[in-house]
């Protein structure tokens, strides 16, 4: 309750910053009516704002909070600042420990009943328009938890700062999928092999979305 509470007035203030300050649009809304937990937001990945873009695009929904995510492990020995951003959905994403490490707690929160934004290109793209390569673990969470995958995408102007924010009211994009699931039978195991495959249609789901839109 307590992330729900905190995450859900923070997207509420990040919204009606956005829509002050920017030129706010935020696409398919309505597949957000075809969403139930579990399930596993996968987006691309522009900017460190894109956690609450993520989660401004879910007001709609306040029974999807809280959305949880992975986040550098160095962040949380940042005093007073990793309060914030464990109160805001972070966990610690364990890199270099292995993938099995990195997915434990996803899977917790998953198989619990959560709900787990996932960004499959693993760090900042900075080149628009570009996606980079997509990971295997978002894949691999929703093959082990059968949750469901919530496609968007995310378009925030490059070297977006806080000039750029206050006094040059650029565009911002979110625009939803509609979600869907990987079918086990088609991945029986969790190989290299199929992961790989399941990867990839992970990544087609956010490129329809994200050449929609126009740099």
């Amino acid at each position: 309750m307590l992330f729900a509470i905190a995450q859900y007035f923070s997207a509420g203030m990040s919204l009606i910053l956005l829509r002050l300050f920017t030129n706010l649009q935020i696409k398919g809304l309505k597949n957000l009516q075809e969403v139930s937990k579990p399930f596993i937001v996968v987006t691309n990945h522009e900017s460190h704002l894109d956690p609450q873009l993520t989660g401004v695009a879910l007001l709609w929904r306040p029974s999807l909070f809280p959305l949880r995510y992975m986040t550098k492990n160095e962040f949380f020995r940042i005093p007073v600042f990793n309060l914030f951003i464990w109160l805001l959905g972070a966990f610690k994403a364990h890199r270099k420990q292995g993938i099995g490490r990195s997915l434990l707690t996803p899977i917790r929160i998953l198989e619990r009943g959560g709900a787990v934004i996932m960004f499959p290109e693993g760090r900042i793209i900075p080149e628009r328009p570009h996606l980079g390569e997509g990971r295997r673990g978002a894949a691999i969470l929703a093959l082990s938890t059968r949750a469901a995958l919530v496609p968007m995408s995310l378009h925030t102007p490059a070297g977006f700062s806080l000039v750029d924010f206050f006094f040059k009211r650029k565009t911002v994009v979110i625009n939803i999928g509609s979600p869907f699931y990987l079918n086990n039978l088609d991945y029986p195991d969790l190989t290299d092999q199929f992961t790989y495959a399941a990867t990839q249609v992970i990544m087609q789901k956010i490129s329809d979305l994200y050449y929609q839109h126009g740099y």
